[in-house]
Formats: C-alpha cells, structure tokens, sequence
C-alpha cells in the first residue's frame, strides 16, 4: 500500500510539474505578444518624438531670444524650444557645407528659427495630423513666417503603422487563441488522470461544486506557477535583447507590470475555466466513457 501511495504521489507531482511547464510555455508567448506590442509603440513614439520643428521667424520680430523661448516652451505641446539667430544659423551652414558664402555675400542668408522639441506623449497621441494642425495654428502668429517639419516622412511612418495595425493585430488573435487552447489541453490531460477519482467522490454523494472546487484551485495553482515562470523568461529575453532595442532601456516597473499581470491573469482564468470544464465532462458520466 505505501509503495502503491508513493508512485501515486511521484506521478501526481510529475503530472503538476508538467502542466505548470506546459502552462508557462503557452503564457510565455501570451507574454511575448503583449511586450512586442509595447516594443512597437515606444518604437513609434520615439521616432515620433525624435523629430525637430523648426519656426522661421520674421525679421522684424521685436521679442528678445530668451522672451520668445520662454513663450514658445510654455506652450502645452512644447518640451523645449531654442532660439538661433540668422547668423548662428548661417554659420552652422557655411559649416556643414564648408564653403565660407557668408565672407562675399556679406549679410546672413538664413532667417532667425526656433528649434521645437515636442512632447513626447502629445505628440504620441495626436500624430501627423495633429502636427499638421498645430502648425497651421502657429503660422498665423505675427512673428512666424513658416513652420518647417518632416512631413512626408512622418506620413510615411503613420501609414506604415497603419498597413500593419491590422495585420499583426490578425496574427496576434490568431496566437492568443493558440494560447487558450493549449492551456485548455494541458489542463484537460491533467484532469484525465484522475477520472475515476471524480467519478469516486460523485458516487459518494459530494455536490458538483465540491467537486469541482478543489479541481479548479489546483488548476489555478498551476497557472499561478506558469505565470511566473513565463515571466522570468519573457525578461530573460528582453535583458537579452536591450542592447539592440534602446526603448527598452527606458522602460520601468509600468511596462514590466503590464507583461506580468496579463500572464498572470489569463493564466488563474484560462486555467481555473479549463478545469471547471474538463470536471464537468465526467460528472455523471458513463463508465464507458471513464474507460
């Protein structure tokens, strides 16, 4: 009888390890679809952010650079503003262009600017179109003669976005979809084993939901263990992918929250909702079908 109880007791925990490993396996590309996600919206709002809107000024504008900056930066879409004189800016030029045009046309050919820095999470929510009003709103002021920015390029990148919105966000339903069904199998396969075991405490005269109650809070225990060992994996292979990718350099207790309260989540639900089905499957069931 002991020896009979100890491979008993071997096999249940063999059986638990395997479906927490199976467990984490399926929440670890639960994982890997919510970090990639985030990846490519720091992506888009870093290239976002990066860009430089310069302000033309007019000639005749009477502010002092230091007045005009403090104006500019107190605006609620500006981070930093830096004013260039007409010849600061045609030095900088003659310098990267290295021919001195400034010595026989004797006067700055360039205009007075504003160098804009927006903010990072206005300009990451508005995008191209809200720049695109902004600057309409700025040209109308007595001193700007025109703003200047990347347009095309920044509508190129905001299509691009756009093309793939839909496709990724296609794969990535596929995949989670994947997820759910995987964990529901190995959660079935671990209730499998102990069949007759429900088909014993039925007999016995215990309600369904007893039955089910200790079932479902196994279940959940391993999706609980599947959840962190997910996690630890998921920031295992973001450490190894810092180096390459400098958004996740910035990311802090927010991002990695997200990432691990997702896995958690969807692991205690999918888990305990697999184990209340898989239960319910062989309450009252016949024997041939324990069989």
């Amino acid at each position: 009888m002991g020896a009979d109880r100890n491979s008993r007791s071997k096999a249940h925990g063999f059986s638990a390890l395997s479906t927490s490993i199976g467990v984490a396996l399926t929440l670890g590309l639960l994982g890997g679809i919510v970090a990639t996600v985030l990846i490519v919206n720091d992506l888009r709002s870093d290239w976002l952010t990066s860009l430089s809107v310069e302000v033309v000024l007019a000639a005749e504008t009477e502010m002092a650079p230091n007045e005009m900056e403090q104006e500019w930066s107190s605006f609620p879409e500006v981070a930093q503003a830096s004013y260039m004189s007409a010849d600061s800016a045609s030095a900088e030029l003659e310098k990267e262009l290295g021919e001195p045009f400034m010595d026989f046309l004797g006067a700055a050919p360039l205009p007075a600017v504003l160098e804009l820095k927006l903010e990072p999470d206005w300009m990451s929510a508005s995008g191209v179109l809200g720049l695109s009003a902004l600057a309409e709103d700025w040209e109308v002021r007595p001193e700007v003669v025109r703003v200047a920015y990347p347009k095309r390029a920044l509508q190129r990148l905001e299509s691009g976005f756009s093309d793939w919105t839909w496709p990724l966000a296609l794969v990535a339903l596929v995949l989670i979809v994947v997820v759910v069904a995987q964990i529901l199998n190995v959660v079935r396969l671990s209730v499998f084993g102990r069949r007759h075991l429900i088909r014993s405490m039925e007999l016995v005269g215990a309600p369904p939901t007893r039955i089910r109650r200790p079932f479902i809070a196994e279940a959940m225990g391993y999706g609980a263990v599947g959840g962190l060992l997910a996690y630890g994996v998921v920031v295992a292979v973001l450490g190894a992918l810092q180096p390459f990718l400098s958004v996740l350099r910035d990311w802090g207790l927010t991002e990695l929250s997200i990432i691990f309260g997702s896995q958690l989540v969807m692991g205690l639900l999918i888990t305990g909702a697999s184990a209340r089905w898989a239960v319910g499957r062989y309450l009252g069931a016949r024997l041939d079908k324990l069989m």
